[in-house]
């Protein structure tokens, strides 16, 4: 079966070179107008752009051999969308997803999702939080929720390799909507390494707003079963310590570029 099509009621359909996977009840006409539309720009670079257009958001990745060779990384957000969705994990909502081909040849692929109105990244809701003095009982009961939301991510059978604040959104502080679902990977074996390293990338978000005092509860929530917290902190605030300064190289060697 064609790893596309992961839902009941999904479509095919054709339009020139484009091959469109419709979610629902999503007219085709809509999508044509959105892929042909300006929009407005939110994000490029030499691989991929982002725009938004009205309700959706269309990530285009291009770059002909990167998108025919390896076709499994490139449709990865939307058949993880959908699975992830079934596992009642919160993503923006797909909508469709569109392969320009020619000869075999794909040049180009669009991911259309819902564009979350309203919302901002974890790392700046907590921020405001603390600007605007929450107290310590709010500021718990968001990090739980997040917690238990990442839990939910995990338990889906689900890998994420950049679960930094910037990748989880919220608009109220107590729903979280997980991004760059290129970066998921699903099926795949959650290793010690991988937990770890996604925690380390957790307190990095937060450890400029926040201290110990609440970051310590909010990375003992994820711990696995057996694992002992009086070593995985320390070793998740080393890893924290490493990040930063592997982070601070790489801004260092593109500002001497």
């Amino acid at each position: 079966m064609n790893d596309l099509i992961c839902c009941q009621g999904m479509r095919v359909g054709h339009k020139g070179l484009r091959r469109v996977y419709l979610c629902d009840d999503v007219p085709m006409e809509s999508v044509q107008a959105a892929l042909d539309a300006p929009g407005d720009l939110l994000k490029t670079s030499p691989k991929a752009t982002v725009r938004r257009v009205d309700g959706w958001v269309l990530k285009s990745s291009r770059g002909v051999l990167r998108q025919t060779l390896r076709p499994a990384r490139h449709r990865r957000a939307w058949v993880a969308a959908h699975r992830l969705m079934q596992h009642g994990v919160e993503v923006p909502r797909p909508v469709a997803f569109v392969e320009r081909r020619l000869l075999g040849l794909v040049f180009e692929r669009t991911m259309v999702a819902q564009y979350l109105e309203g919302y901002r990244d974890v790392e700046v809701f907590l921020q405001a939080l603390a600007r605007h003095g929450a107290g310590q009982d709010t500021v718990a009961l968001f990090l739980r929720g997040l917690a238990d939301a990442v839990n939910r991510l995990t338990d889906a059978g689900a890998c994420h390799a950049d679960l930094s604040g910037k990748n989880i959104y919220t608009r109220e502080g107590t729903r979280f909507v997980f991004i760059d679902l290129d970066a998921v990977e699903l099926g795949r074996t959650y290793t010690r390494e991988m937990r770890m390293k996604n925690h380390v990338q957790l307190y990095d978000s937060f450890c400029d707003t926040l201290s110990d005092t609440m970051l310590v509860p909010f990375i003992q929530r994820m711990i696995p079963e057996g694992e002992d917290p009086r070593v995985w902190l320390p070793a998740v605030r080393k890893g924290q310590r490493e990040r930063r300064k592997r982070l601070e190289a790489r801004r260092e060697r593109q500002a001497r570029r």
